[in-house]
């Protein structure tokens, strides 16, 4: 009997911390437009031009 309570424990315990890294991971994972922006910048994918119409767009 004891051995079926501590399973059934360890089982709860594991559905909801798996739940909970599940939700974390999703917010930590929403980024801001305007760094994901500033980041292609940086790297060179958009011209200064797209940048500052993109950032403009964003801020609006």
């Amino acid at each position: 009997m004891g051995f079926g309570l501590i399973l059934t424990l360890l089982v709860v315990y594991w559905l909801v911390s798996s739940k909970g890294d599940n939700i974390f991971r999703e917010q930590s994972s929403r980024r801001d437009p305007l760094d994901i922006l500033k980041e292609r910048y940086a790297r060179g994918e958009i011209s200064e031009e797209e940048y500052l119409e993109k950032k403009r767009v964003l801020l609006d």
